[in-house]
């Protein structure tokens, strides 16, 4: 990829989202950041020169291709994509009614396949080729009360990673995600916050290294979207200050 295109940042106003896009400002890429929640971009971002702000739904997947374009004509073909857009839900299984389904799919899973069909065409991407970071979570790796659906969503991204990888490579592009562990953001605060303090040490103590930040996860993320990683594509790293591997 193009140390120089712009990188494409969906779900840019908090959170990942916000924290890589202000790690890639600093770091001299250029950013363009999209959200639903424009008022949010606009502070968040008000003192880069180099960040372009793009108002998007991503939860409305049929007008993600009519944002592609804009982006494309506006300005001009990426060299990197950033899915960090998302949402969880907490509940047990009796209650994972169709229309909780699809708002949760449409938003985690639908969305950024949406996205990676509509930037993955030749005049959307750098002619040096283009990286695109997904974002997982360890929910699809191991069982958590009420965590069904959210799991299945990310689990869905991880089964989509190997074989669209192994397409875009065609076309120059690297495909690649992360899978956090619990990552202090205000999604994970609402969950923690229902937590007694007893529930919440248990969390504390299963993180060797303690819980992310999103920094951390942005560290990793400007690694996948920069010319060091080169070699990589189709791989989900993940990255849990220790919670998958201790005894």
């Amino acid at each position: 990829m193009s140390a120089d295109g712009k990188i494409l940042v969906a779900g840019a106003s908090r959170g990942i989202g916000l924290a890589a896009a202000k790690m890639l400002l600093e770091r001299g890429r250029g950013v363009i950041a999209a959200a639903r929640n424009v008022n949010a971009l606009k502070e968040a971002f008000a003192p880069y020169d180099d960040a372009e702000i793009f108002a998007c739904d991503f939860s409305d997947v049929d007008t993600i291709a009519s944002f592609a374009e804009r982006i494309n004509n506006e300005s001009g073909p990426i060299s990197g994509l950033v899915y960090t857009a998302g949402m969880q839900l907490t509940m047990p299984i009796s209650m994972n009614k169709p229309d909780s389904v699809k708002k949760i799919f449409a938003l985690n899973t639908f969305a950024p396949i949406e996205l990676i069909r509509c930037f993955s065409k030749k005049k959307m991407i750098a002619e040096q080729g283009a990286s695109f970071v997904l974002i997982s979570s360890l929910a699809a790796h191991e069982g958590a009360q009420g965590k069904s659906l959210y799991a299945a969503t990310k689990g869905a991204l991880e089964g989509f990673l190997p074989s669209a990888a192994l397409e875009l490579a065609q076309r120059k592009i690297r495909l690649n995600a992360i899978v956090p562990g619990i990552i202090e953001t205000a999604m994970s605060k609402e969950f923690l916050d229902k937590m007694t303090e007893e529930q919440r040490s248990v969390i504390n103590d299963s993180y060797p290294l303690g819980l992310g930040a999103p920094e951390d996860a942005a560290s990793l993320i400007f690694w996948l979207l920069s010319p060091e990683s080169k070699w990589a594509t189709g791989q989900a790293y993940m990255i849990d200050g220790g919670h998958m591997v201790r005894g």
